[in-house]
């Protein structure tokens, strides 16, 4: 074979292996999907919305949608052609700002009440009106700073009946923690704009300060609250919040490492996120990303632990805003392509529903709880995270003391049929936003999503890891060990996007990372037992990827085993290590980890790969030796 064709295949040929070490997946079971929900079956409820923000739900199934540039609400069924609800007075917007977040009261059926958050010519405000009603809206909590950017607006109500407010800086960062100042916090607030007595600072609507820009809520089955939060240009964020606590802006953006600071749940590069609407099923949240233009899941238990995030709707359908889970157990996310920020298509804006999957849920972060543990799934009755609310709308919003029944579009007995999403043509990358919202934050290389540590000690947001097209993956489990990791042939496209539940668009092929020569193994034998395991770690250092390490167990004795752990020293060539439960460790420390739900029963014989998130930056690691203990 002449050279020159010898030296054409054999790099070829090494493109297609580094490729595979890069695209890593994690383990697909037979009727699994992300989070407990099919993206192969999206539809396009609706189609020609402009700048979709809130996004609610009637008691009779529909939904109501505001629009952010045009203060209209607009009554939504999967199928029908939109109707005007309402048109809210005295909306100015500008920039970021507008009609913002809305929600219905959890006793719609008894007060008829809407509320929404929206911009005027001088402040961000809380207010509420009826459907069906002539009149002017009633401010219940007014004097929130406004600016051009970082203007939060996402309002829900909680599981404890309250009204919970997101805010921004308004482009101010010292509001941050101005207690004195509604900016940048989480406000909580009773139904009518009044102080909770259980509030953490009495006397004070706040909740947890120390925010930059919140626009996304989400509570768990436990009634844990969560949100996302915009960085400056680093470090996006979500966040468990807890009441009192300080969430670092602008001390801190992403980890921190200081005890008077709370460290948030998972970080994103802008340019993979800039996460907006939030939502919560299957012991999942997912988070609508702007600039990412994709959807991301996590796995989440307890507050404190994250598992690998996954990205699905990967730059298919553009900047994406909304997402919360329907009263028809349905995933409901828009996209928020005509503001300006990007490329929009003739069709746009939309509203996207992705199905329940009836089957096997996909791998949780920690053993999996009972199914009665999270909200049903079920098309018929499915979860609603909005809540309770009765009867429907009509135009024009008002503030009559009583509420005014008013005639409803007429709801279909069961969803009308809708589309499946064939997007249109993705954007191409020379396309794509700015990563945030604000001017201030540029593109930033992307390295992978990571879960974040809960301890305090971690690298700096200047000491980030290396910079990535899109994050790591969830785990997949391999056969044997091998010399790089292969792509995992359980996922498919999906037709809602070109690069489906693909956790990374793929690196440049001359990134060519290879992973650290593994130690010999370190079995752990008992003298009692047959039983036994051995495992390897490897550490993948690349310069355009984000870079991750990988533990390999084996099975080494006669008999199947049910469960595992393993344990390392952090070697000091890296920054930090997050292993797949949450458990982090700076150099020179020991982690631990037991098998995730999905991985622990191993024929003799058989191995299972799962990766974690490391911090890197130049330099070979020697990889530390691992033990392994079998627990069961």
């Amino acid at each position: 074979m002449p050279k020159r064709l010898a030296a054409t295949l054999a790099a070829i040929l090494s493109a297609v292996i580094v490729s595979a070490a890069l695209i890593v997946t994690r383990p697909t079971a037979a009727g699994a999907a992300t989070g407990g929900f099919d993206f192969t079956r999206a539809q396009i409820a609706t189609m020609g919305l402009r700048v979709p923000w809130g996004l609610t739900f009637l008691p009779d199934g529909a939904a109501l949608v505001s629009e952010r540039d045009n203060a209209r609400i607009v009554y939504v069924r999967p199928g029908a052609t939109p109707v005007v609800a309402a048109t809210v007075p005295n909306v100015y917007p500008a920039g970021d700002g507008g009609l913002l977040g809305i929600a219905v009261s959890p006793t719609y059926a008894q007060d008829g009440w809407v509320y929404a958050y929206i911009g005027t010519t001088y402040d961000n405000r809380v207010i509420r009106f009826r459907l069906g009603s002539s009149g002017t809206p009633q401010v219940i909590f007014g004097g929130i700073p406004r600016g051009q950017y970082h203007n939060g607006g996402r309002i829900a109500f909680g599981p404890d009946g309250m009204l919970y407010v997101s805010t921004g800086d308004a482009g101010t960062s010292s509001n941050a923690q101005n207690l004195n100042s509604p900016g940048g916090k989480i406000l909580r607030m009773t139904p009518d704009g009044g102080v909770p007595s259980d509030n953490p600072f009495p006397g004070s609507r706040v909740y947890s300060y120390g925010h930059r820009n919140v626009q996304g809520l989400a509570w768990d089955e436990a009634g844990r609250l969560y949100a996302t939060e915009f960085g400056q240009n680093t470090w996006d964020e979500i966040n468990y919040i807890q009441p009192g606590h300080n969430y670092g802006w602008p001390v801190c953006e992403g980890m921190c490492g200081n005890p008077n600071y709370t460290n948030p749940l998972m970080t994103w590069y802008s340019a993979d996120a800039s996460p907006s609407g939030l939502a919560y099923a299957n012991n999942t949240l997912f988070a609508a990303a702007l600039a990412g233009m994709r959807l991301w899941a996590v796995p989440v238990a307890d507050g404190y632990r994250a598992g690998p995030p996954v990205a699905e709707l990967v730059g298919s359908q553009g900047r994406l805003r909304t997402v919360a889970v329907g009263p028809d157990g349905w995933l409901w996310v828009t996209t928020s392509n005509r503001e300006g920020t990007g490329p929009s298509r003739p069709n746009d804006d939309l509203i996207i529903r992705v199905p329940p999957v009836t089957g096997t849920p996909w791998p949780s972060v920690s053993p999996s709880p009972s199914p009665s543990a999270g909200p049903s799934l079920s098309p018929s009755a499915g979860p609603s995270p909005t809540p309770p609310g009765d009867t429907s709308p009509c135009p024009s919003p008002s503030s009559d003391p009583a509420p005014s029944p008013s005639p409803s579009p007429s709801p279909s007995p069961t969803p009308s049929p809708s589309p499946s999403v064939s997007p249109p043509e993705s954007p191409s990358p020379s396309d794509s936003p700015s990563p945030s919202e604000s001017p201030d934050a540029s593109p930033s290389p992307s390295p992978s999503p990571s879960p974040s540590p809960t301890p305090s000690a971690s690298p700096s947001p200047s000491a980030s890891p290396c910079p990535s097209p899109s994050p790591s993956p969830s785990p997949s489990p391999s056969p044997s060990p091998s010399p790089c990791p292969s792509a995992s042939a359980g996922t498919s496209p999906s037709p809602v996007s070109s690069p489906a539940r693909s956790p990374s668009q793929g690196p440049s092929p001359s990134a060519s990372p290879c992973p650290s020569p593994s130690p010999s193994p370190s079995p752990s034998p008992s003298p009692s037992d047959p039983r036994s395991c051995e495992a390897t770690v490897r550490f993948f250092q690349a310069t355009v990827a984000a870079p991750w390490g990988e533990v390999t167990v084996r099975n080494t004795g006669p008999l199947p085993i049910t469960s595992w752990k393993i344990s390392f020293v952090v070697p000091y060539g890296l920054s930090y290590v997050n292993l797949w439960n949450g458990a982090y460790g700076a150099p020179g420390t020991t982690v631990t980890a037991g098998n995730p739900a999905w991985g622990g029963h191993l024929q003799p014989g058989a191995s299972v790969s799962v990766t974690f998130s490391i911090g890197w930056h130049s330099g070979t690691v020697q990889p530390p030796a691992v033990t392994c203990t079998v627990v069961s």
